[in-house]
């Protein structure tokens, strides 16, 4: 047994042995006092043993009163003679450290247990998602895109009526806030389609102004949420069951609602736990697919790049990648079943990872518009941020511990941040497509990231892997060469390129980033506008790139301006080249080079 007598205490207690009397008093309080605290330790451990994903301070709640309780017997049993007192303290102290040592071994085995949760049966890749549109007759899909066709107009008209006033007013800046409201309003009404594109526009600095970037930022977060009755017809709908059939708790207001659906925590009754009847996984995030994104986002695809038609024509804008591979992302994200199979999948790649985690799903949970995964404990990222800064405005006294603890949170995010963003790209050539603040909770308790959101996932082709890893190792080192060189390998455009003039505009890149331009020497490259910089070389050249090369370097540039805002210090471009030569020099296994 971990507890310890009273009798072994006595040397240190009362002298180097006890006394007759003594002894026989001890025995008695002995019996009493084990049976006691052995009842209640093995109570408590059956709690312990139970909780395999408790956080930290639950834990260390849990140890607390294991120790009080330890104590309280022991002084219970001492009660009513002065004189052993001493020896009440002494079993209650030893029993507490037992029960401490105890516990936390325990804590330990739970702590291997947390990462090696229960495995649940794999889900087979979805099929190619096609929209019911494609399948509706000429009549009824002319009537659609006539109503939707109006909503729109009307969707939109106050924010036309603020452009229109911003070009004649355009040093107004009470009408410039206007005219941003209206913007993210309007977007956020509009649809599924929509809200998309705006996301893909906030991570194009490079083309619009920095309040611009900011408004359409907030359309990751701030989506609309549909009625709870909706959430509930839609689960009865797809899973068969009343909503009080399946959990025993659902919470009724939504605690994160985007673009496409919205999600409810809830518990889900012991027989039907994702990891079988009577299983632990049953705390769970049930996410709902709005009321009508399918119909909507499939007709707004084509208002969409009209949208964009109108911008290459006016605007000199375009997109870095064609309509079907954008269609496609969007596709993607009205399945369900798709956002199921790709968390399967990164939780495989990252099977063992105590820092990294993804919420696990079940097969019959998981449907075109319903799913329902493990709940995660911590808080989004980017909300971290803005609580560290709030707290800093009003509590100046505290800014050099506050300071202190945002350092050293923002040193160990940063640190799993890159290593899981390189080891997706680098190591399992399948990324995360909208790894942004919004879709990362951080457990400062346990030290780890959960990744929520995974929807849209990208792989480079094997043809491409190891010629786009040559292409970072050039933009990393500045090479102009190189990376002209497959810049023009990488463009699908048949509009014929001058490379001179491309040569010459990259070659400004390189000198404004990591040559003689360069403002800072000392401060870490940024790459994400490095790399919007080439972008938009690639734009003014009328240049189309690869859709997984475009995705791909879309995705580096978020997690890298994630990281940045995290550490300024921290130099993204400098670490990846040990990453890239060891894993990307080379094709995959049983890949040719093209």
């Amino acid at each position: 047994s971990p507890f310890c007598s009273p009798a072994r205490l006595l040397p240190g207690l009362f002298g180097r042995s006890a006394m007759p009397g003594q002894t026989q008093l001890l025995r008695a309080l002995r019996a009493p006092a084990r049976r006691s605290a052995g009842l209640a330790g093995r109570t408590q451990l059956r709690e312990a043993t139970c909780r395999q994903r408790a956080s930290a301070a639950a834990r260390a709640h849990l140890a607390r009163r294991f120790a009080t309780a330890a104590f309280e017997t022991s002084r219970a049993a001492s009660r009513g003679h002065t004189l052993w007192w001493r020896a009440a303290a002494g079993t209650g102290v030893a029993g507490a450290s037992g029960a401490i040592w105890w516990y936390l071994h325990l804590g330990r085995e739970a702590a291997a247990a947390e990462v090696e949760e229960p495995e649940l049966e794999p889900m087979p890749e979805p099929l190619a998602f096609v929209h019911p549109y494609e399948e509706w007759p000429w009549y009824r899909r002319a009537w659609f895109a006539v109503k939707r066709s109006v909503f729109l107009a009307w969707v939109f008209a106050p924010f036309m009526c603020a452009s229109g006033i911003i070009l004649v007013l355009p040093e107004s800046a009470r009408w410039r806030e206007y005219w941003l409201e209206q913007m993210l309003q309007c977007t956020q009404r509009a649809g599924a389609a929509f809200q998309k594109f705006g996301q893909w526009l906030s991570m194009r600095p490079d083309m619009f102004p920095p309040d611009v970037i900011e408004v359409l930022g907030k359309l990751r977060s701030d989506a609309p949420s549909h009625p709870v009755e909706v959430s509930r017809r839609t689960l009865r709908e797809q899973l068969g069951r009343d909503v009080d059939e399946l959990f025993d708790v659902f919470e009724e207001q939504p605690v994160a609602s985007g673009s496409v659906g919205q999600v409810h925590r809830a518990r889900l009754r012991p027989e039907f736990a994702l990891d079988g009847p009577g299983g632990q996984l049953r705390d769970v995030a049930v996410k709902v697919q709005h009321p009508g994104v399918a119909d909507s986002a499939f007709m707004d695809l084509s208002i969409v790049w009209k949208v964009v038609e109108f911008s290459e024509k006016f605007l000199h804008m375009t997109m870095p990648f064609n309509r079907g591979e954008f269609d496609e992302v969007i596709r993607q994200q009205m399945d369900f079943t798709r956002e199921a199979f790709n968390l399967q999948r990164f939780s495989r790649n990252f099977r063992g990872e105590r820092r990294i985690r993804f919420p696990k799903v079940s097969r019959k949970f998981a449907t075109p518009e319903v799913l329902v995964e493990t709940w995660a404990d911590g808080k989004v990222i980017s909300n971290i941020l803005e609580d560290f800064d709030n707290a800093k405005a009003s509590c100046k006294e505290a800014l050099s511990s506050l300071g202190h603890r945002k350092r050293e949170m923002q040193s160990s995010l940063c640190s799993i941040l890159y290593d899981m963003s390189m080891k997706m790209m680098v190591r399992d050539n399948f990324v995360h497509g909208d790894l942004h603040g919004g879709n990362i909770l951080y457990s400062e308790a346990h030290n780890h990231v959960t990744v929520l959101d995974a929807g849209i996932a990208t792989s480079l082709d094997r043809q491409t892997f190891a010629p786009f890893g040559r292409f970072l190792h050039a933009l990393c080192s500045g090479h102009t060469d190189h990376i002209v060189e497959y810049l023009q390998r990488f463009n699908q455009s048949a509009i014929k390129v001058n490379m001179p003039e491309l040569k010459k505009d990259i070659q400004a890149t390189m000198d404004k980033f990591m040559g003689p331009l360069r403002k800072n020497p000392d401060e870490p490259i940024n790459a994400a506008d490095m790399f919007g910089e080439v972008m938009f070389s690639m734009q003014k050249h009328r240049m189309l790139l690869k859709g997984d090369v475009a995705s791909t370097l879309f995705t580096i540039s978020i997690s890298e301006g994630l990281i940045r805002q995290l550490d300024p210090t921290f130099d993204v471009a400098k670490r990846a080249i040990p990453y890239i030569v060891q894993h990307m020099s080379k094709p995959q296994a049983g890949a040719e080079e093209a």
